[in-house]
């Protein structure tokens, strides 16, 4: 396959931007766009990209949330009192350590599914089944987590490697469960997703250099790519959150299970 045009960047962009943060798994329309439209996944150099517009997405809308919490935390790093806004930092790094010591330890077992088309697509239908029983709500703010909290997010973070299983998904269902507000454990997955997208493909990066370097992609196109998924990843947040305002996030439980089935329902009489 030859270098993508610039309008194929930007439909890259788009669908890395929308599924990365709306609760449909990004890793799914990866794999299905691969059996289903006979596209290959990007290359590592053209994903890292595409996930640094994500990361972009969530540092353009909570940058200043962020900055915020760090420069609470500079002034008093030891402060772990319940409600300190800036101990929400260590529960944030607590999540990262979890995810990445499990995603470290089972990256190459479930990476390994990628190449199931039937198991991607139930599990993206377990998925839709996860939003459908999540909580409608808790009360509790980010500061007033607990470690028990940040770790079952982290844990869930982990999980979601699995090819159909949406990282915001179950990680906003987690803290649901766990008694956060709608608003704080999307705000919640969303931080967290910072470190566990970067780290991600960083790994993915130093496992393959050579591969990312010589993809030829040019600076355009590149650039292009990331545009794409930062715009569309801002759309995404802000849909999701306005979604969760109004206590509707089984409306996804719907897009999951008639994908899901329709793909495994054509694998199926396909025999793959």
């Amino acid at each position: 396959m030859g270098t993508p045009y610039l309008w194929q960047m930007v439909v890259l962009g788009a669908v890395q931007g929308l599924t990365e943060f709306l609760p449909v798994s990004s890793s799914a329309h990866l794999v299905f766009a691969e059996f289903l439209l006979g596209l290959p996944r990007p290359g590592l150099a053209l994903e890292a990209v595409l996930h640094l517009g994500t990361v972009g997405a969530v540092l353009v809308l909570y940058g200043r949330d962020l900055a915020r919490l760090l420069q609470v935390w500079r002034r008093s790093p030891l402060d772990l009192t319940p409600g300190q806004p800036g101990r929400v930092v260590w529960l944030l790094l607590c999540t990262t350590a979890i995810t990445g010591l499990v995603g470290l330890a089972f990256a190459e077992p479930l990476g390994a599914l990628f190449a199931s088309i039937r198991w991607t697509a139930i599990q993206l239908v377990l998925t839709g089944l996860l939003l459908w029983w999540a909580p409608r709500s808790g009360n509790r703010t980010l500061p007033h987590m607990t470690w028990a909290d940040a770790g079952w997010v982290g844990l869930a973070q982990a999980v979601s490697i699995v090819p159909g299983i949406s990282r915001s998904g179950i990680t906003i269902v987690t803290a649901l469960w766990r008694g956060i507000g709608r608003e704080e454990a999307a705000r919640y997955s969303f931080l967290s997703a910072v470190p566990a997208i970067l780290g991600a493909a960083a790994f993915s990066l130093a496992r393959d250099w050579q591969a990312a370097v010589f993809l030829g992609y040019s600076p355009a196109e590149l650039l292009v790519g990331f545009t794409s998924a930062l715009g569309f990843g801002m759309v995404a947040i802000l849909g999701l959150v306005r979604i969760l305002q109004h206590g509707r996030l089984r409306t996804f439980s719907w897009y999951c299970w008639i994908v899901g089935l329709g793909v495994l329902a054509y694998a199926w009489r396909c025999g793959v």
